[in-house]
């Protein structure tokens, strides 16, 4: 549910800026021309991924990554943050699309699955659980994606001052 909130959120936020497409609907840009579209995906728990999916993420918690699996006929989006020392972590994957990027000069295309995603850190003066935590997100599309994938971390600007 919350991945579907956040997808609405998104489509409504992007429906009001311009998409930098030009007349012919290329994307405009200094190295490359971007068109794609947006993938249906499910934000799942570990325990609701297939064993062997379950199986490596047990084998690799406590490290950071971003993975893709192939199982059951699906594939399996992974982000893990990592060991935290605390609770306040959290990861979500925001958006997963498919792109086509035209190579400058040639009439050559790739196929991409762009992923967008955000962490979310303990603010400075935040009270939290002292424990260790092992923050990830887990998207299960329909089918087998063969395209590489772009792993995009959203980062909000902060305000830099004086004291730190």
């Amino acid at each position: 549910m919350r991945g579907v909130i956040l997808m609405i959120l998104t489509c409504s936020l992007l429906a009001g800026c311009g998409s930098g497409a030009a007349e012919d609907g290329k994307m405009t840009g200094e190295n490359s021309n971007k068109k794609g579209a947006e993938l249906s995906f499910e934000t799942v728990t570990a325990d609701e991924a297939p064993d062997l999916v379950q199986q490596w993420i047990r084998e690799h918690k406590s490290e950071s990554a971003q993975k893709v699996f192939h199982a059951e006929g699906k594939t399996y989006v992974i982000i893990m943050l990592g060991q935290k020392p605390t609770g306040g972590y959290d990861v979500a994957i925001e958006q997963v699309k498919s792109v086509s990027m035209a190579k400058p000069g040639t009439e050559a295309e790739t196929g991409q699955v762009a992923v967008r995603y955000h962490v979310t850190e303990p603010g400075k003066d935040s009270f939290s659980t002292q424990a260790l935590t092992y923050p990830m997100a887990i998207a299960e599309l329909d089918g087998k994606r063969d395209e590489t994938f772009q792993f995009i971390n959203e980062v909000e600007p902060e305000e830099l001052t004086a004291d730190g």
